[in-house]
């Protein structure tokens, strides 16, 4: 017997044995080249080869997917879904799947993908479905690896959309819900492009996207684009014309904006998804179009929608607004955007610290979308400098901030806490060239306090910010000067002899012990040691005949007016 009837006879007891397992889960509806090759005990890249000549020669079938399934053509295979299934397909895209010709493609051996964790689709009584389900992709590598956020703000969205379309037979129809500038469309053209790398979707298969807004005051107009129209349905129509639906079909129709799509729309759409049919206008011919919605509003769905559309899309998934997100994420966003428009303009940016601050903190209604758009403003601004200037890189300050964006910095003290996690990389201005971001080194903790403040207060007020903010934001930097010393330095005890001049050591520890007798309060061992180290410095700034600007001390007393007192 030769090795290709030997796969075949494989392939046959297999189907033979699993026979009444055979139902909507696509782990059912056949068998990989490695099951096959293990039961008839053969190599897999020959069982591979093998099954997919059987393909071509018409005595098995070969199934989508990954990884790909075989299976013989018997009634005990069955379709690869049931009528009245969840996905309320009728059996046209089984037909549709059987037009395409097999092609022989082996499963790469270095890829591992656990196709053993089955989706699983539940519905309580009144509710839409839902999906519990663990999608593993082993070392798959897909699109949605380089959304920014897939680890953590946008983790439950990812996982949702990937057991969306790996659903069989062909996904889930899906509504995704989420403020204007979340990334909507981004994120379903990612569903799309998952689907074709996991071959859940014919590697032909269109994206149609389309905006009901544009035409949500037209309605005839909005109609005809969507389903097309016959010659004389209405004034103008003068040529019969197809729609986006049949554009669509075999893959995706995304339909942003949906709640604009009016009532007669929106069951017209409920009709295609259950029969896989439709009329263009004017027509009394059904067509058939077979594909896969994916549905986009800034709407509460509950009533921007018909309730029987709503419940006749079964994935719901929601993408957070930037106020939601992370402030790394928030960061890694800027990191990118800058990164794009450095790659366009073709220079060098430079990007100061507290321009990093202000767009990290500044309200952004628009969110993802908006943030963009700003940072491309001000890129803008700092581009019209570079030229008129003849410099050699752009340097955005604060200065080409606009209004809105730079108020971010009046927030500094109210969202200080939040920007913990990225404090240590807002030290350093960002240095953008076109192939990546390299970084200023950072301040050391023993920087001249008055040097930084010196240089911040020119800054802040050529910035435009009144006197007392400016004093709140000085504040924040004497804050982190010793934090970083306390950080870096340990006790007393195990600090080095030579760090601090002796007798300033003494100084500092009888300043610590009249304070906490003035104050009432137990300071950190220390503070003694943290306290001679700046007093060194000052003492040096002095020395070199360096004035300590007013504002620095304006600071402490109108921060501090309590311990102020104490010692005046």
């Amino acid at each position: 017997m030769l090795r290709k009837d030997r796969i075949l006879e494989a392939l046959r007891s297999m189907c033979a044995q699993r026979s009444a397992q055979s139902g909507a889960l696509r782990r059912y509806a056949g068998f990989s080249a490695e099951d096959v090759a293990d039961f008839a005990g053969v190599d897999r890249t020959n069982a591979s080869r093998d099954l997919n000549l059987l393909t071509n020669e018409g005595k098995i079938k070969r199934i989508p997917g990954r990884p790909v399934l075989f299976t013989v053509k018997t009634p005990s295979t069955g379709p690869l879904h049931e009528n009245g299934s969840n996905n309320g397909s009728n059996g046209n895209w089984q037909s549709v799947q059987a037009e395409y010709s097999p092609v022989m493609v082996e499963d790469p051996p270095e890829i591992e993908y656990y196709h053993d964790v089955p989706l699983r689709v539940t519905q309580e009584p009144g509710k839409p479905l839902a999906v519990v389900a663990s999608v593993h992709i082993g070392a798959v590598v897909t699109s949605f690896e380089t959304l920014i956020g897939g680890g953590e703000g946008l983790k439950v969205a990812i996982q949702q959309a990937k057991a969306a379309m790996l659903y069989p037979p062909r996904g889930l129809h899906t509504l995704l819900c989420g403020p204007s500038g979340v990334g909507k469309t981004t994120f379903a053209r990612l569903m799309h492009g998952f689907a074709l790398e996991l071959y859940a979707l014919p590697a032909d298969a269109p994206f149609i996207s389309f905006n009901c807004a544009d035409y949500a005051g037209n309605p005839q107009l909005l109609m005809a684009h969507l389903f097309g129209v016959v010659r004389g349905a209405y004034t103008g129509a003068d040529h019969d014309r197809e729609g986006l639906v049949e554009q669509a079909h075999r893959g995706i129709l995304f339909l942003d904006e949906v709640h604009r799509l009016p009532p007669e729309g929106q069951e017209m759409l409920l009709y295609l998804m259950d029969r896989e049919r439709f009329r263009r206008m004017g027509d009394v011919k059904e067509r058939e179009s077979s594909l896969l919605l994916l549905a986009a509003t800034t709407e509460d769905p509950n009533t921007a929608l018909l309730p029987t559309f709503r419940r006749r899309i079964p994935m719901t998934i929601s993408l957070p607004g930037l106020n939601e997100r992370t402030m790394m994420e928030r960061y890694e966003l800027l990191r990118a955007f800058f990164t794009t428009e450095c790659s366009s303009i073709g220079a060098n940016i430079h990007v100061a610290p507290q321009v990093l601050r202000a767009l990290l903190l500044y309200e952004c209604p628009g969110n993802i979308g908006q943030l963009r758009t700003d940072v491309q403003l001000v890129c803008a601004w700092a581009y019209l400098e570079y030229r008129t200037n003849n410099l050699a890189e752009l340097h955005i300050h604060v200065g080409v901030l606009p209004d809105h964006v730079r108020r971010g910095l009046l927030r500094t003290a109210e969202l200080n806490r939040a920007l913990e996690p990225v404090s240590h990389l807002l030290e350093a201005t960002h240095i953008f060239t076109p192939t990546g971001l390299s970084l200023d080194s950072l301040p050391g903790s023993a920087q001249n306090l008055y040097d930084t403040i010196s240089r911040d207060l020119g800054i802040l007020r050529r910035s435009g910010l009144e006197e007392n903010e400016i004093n709140r934001l000085l504040h924040i930097d004497i804050q982190h000067y010793f934090q970083r010393f306390a950080d870096q330095v340990g006790t007393p005890r195990d600090a080095p002899t030579n760090l601090v001049d002796e007798r300033i050591a003494v100084v500092s520890q009888r300043i610590v012990q009249y304070a906490e007798e003035q104050l009432a309060r137990t300071f950190p061992e220390k503070l003694a040691l943290v306290l001679a180290m700046h007093l060194t410095s000052t003492i040096e700034h002095i020395t070199h005949g360096r004035m300590i600007v007013e504002p620095a001390i304006q600071s402490v007393r109108f921060t501090y007016p309590i311990e102020y007192d104490a010692v005046s």
